[in-house]
This record gives structure tokens, sequence and C-alpha cells, in this order.
């Protein structure tokens, strides 16, 4: 009777991982993260962080307005030279993300400035890990928004994909490429894809906004979305082809038996 309880145990155990893996992207404690970095035309930059849950705030960190819902960071920063409106970025376990898709998302709802300057957003979460039937897959990112009417503000747009599974590190990433984009109007830029490896062990995925807005109240609203997904492999869609239809064919024949 021992060996049977603790077979059961045992058994009970297996199920809830498996049941835990096929629920999330990852299992781990990692954190999403916020990071915002003031670069006024003269002074010392001013670097502020929020990270997801963390409700208290400090000299240099802003708190998570979204405490009670993982993955879902909400904030609001201010610095010498910029005001911004209700920062909210969302990852790991908010939907959409699973285990088949790994996504980064960032909403600037309003930035605003009335001395100018140079502002950085930088947004990053680490241990992704997908289930596919490989190791590769697929990075691709799109942005859209408003700028000011000063032609000369500017917003640089760039993504990153890291096996170094480290928050904000784009030394040695996949990168998406940059695209910049000028003041006067809206704009939006869909970046395509390109391939990654190893999507099947523990990853890092950032993006890195760079904002130049003149003086005079010059403002700024965007959205800017970030997805890795698994690459199925070829041999086995093949695979998975040909069985179905096989199975369509005998469904046909037994159909025609009974006709």
């Amino acid at each position: 009777m021992k060996n049977i309880a603790t077979a059961i145990i045992f058994a009970k155990i297996i199920i809830t991982s498996t049941f835990i893996a096929l629920l999330g992207v990852g299992t781990s404690q990692a954190a999403l993260m916020l990071r915002i970095t003031d670069t006024s035309i003269a002074g010392v930059p001013t670097v502020l962080m929020a990270i997801d849950q963390v409700v208290g705030g400090g000299v240099n960190t802003t708190p998570d307005v979204n405490p009670g819902i993982m993955g879902l960071l909400g904030t609001s920063f201010s610095t010498s030279n910029f005001f911004l409106t209700t920062t909210s970025g969302s990852s790991k376990p908010f939907a959409p993300n699973s285990n088949t898709q790994g996504n980064l998302f960032l909403r600037e709802l309003a930035i605003s400035s009335a001395n100018g300057g140079n502002l950085t957003i930088e947004i990053s979460d680490n241990d992704f890990m997908l289930d596919g039937l490989g190791s590769n897959g697929f990075l691709s990112a799109s942005i859209a928004g408003r700028l000011g009417s000063n032609p000369l503000n500017t917003v640089q747009a760039d993504y990153y994909y890291n096996t170094s599974n480290v928050h904000f590190d784009t030394i040695g990433a996949t990168s998406l490429g940059s695209n910049l984009f000028s003041g006067g109007s809206g704009f939006n830029g869909d970046y395509g894809r390109v391939a990654v490896n190893d999507v099947n062990q523990p990853f890092s995925i950032t993006q890195v906004i760079k904002i130049h807005l003149e003086p005079n109240f010059q403002t700024l609203s965007f959205e800017s979305d970030l997805n890795v997904v698994p690459e199925p492999e070829v041999p086995l869609l093949i695979g998975l082809g040909l069985v179905s239809l096989m199975f369509s064919a005998r469904l046909n024949k037994q159909k025609s038996l009974f006709s």
C-alpha cells in the first residue's frame, strides 16, 4: 500500500508540472522591467526604474500601479525634462503570452517636454522559453504613434533577442534593425521578422525606444509590440501532413463502405 501511495503522489507531481509547463512561457521568477533615461540638452542623465509587482518607490524607482496582475506593469515617470503619463507594459504570463508565443508590449499614453531633450525608454524581460517542434523561431515587431508637430522631433525603435537571458542586454543580441521616424505627423513601422535560435532555452527580449523632443511642450504617444514564436521543423511538418492524408483516406474508405 505504501508503494502505491508513493506512486500516486509521484504521478500527481508529474501531472502538475506538465500542466504548469503547458500554461506558461516559463516557471521562473523573472520580472518585467522598465528603465527610463533622461538625457537633457545640458545636464546629467537621470535614470529611473520600475519593476513588475514592486510597489515601493524610491529615489530612482517608481511603483507598479498593477501589483495584483502578474506580467502587467503600469507606472508614471517624471524627470526635469519629461513627464510620462501612464507608461504601461506587459509580458509573461499576461496574454497573449503562452508556451508558443513570447510577447513584450509597451504603450506610452503621452510624453511631454517643455525644455526638450533626449529620452530612452527600455522594456525588458527574461526567462522566456517556448515549446516548439524544434529550437528555431522568429522575432518580429511593430510600432505606431504620433510624434509632435515639430519636424525635428524623432523616435528610433530597436528590438533585441538574446540567449544571454539578461535584462536589457543588447550585446551580441539578434536585432530586427533600426527605424528612425521624424515628427510632424503619425508614424508606424512593421519590422518583418528575422530568424532566431534556441527558443526552447531561456532567453531575454528587449525594446529600446530613443526619443528626441524639441522644446515648447512637444508631445509623443505610441504603442510598440515585440513577439517571438517557434518555427516548426519541416520534416516533422511533412510527417504530420502525411499522417493527416492517411487518416483522411481511411475516413473516406470507411464512408464508402457504409454508403
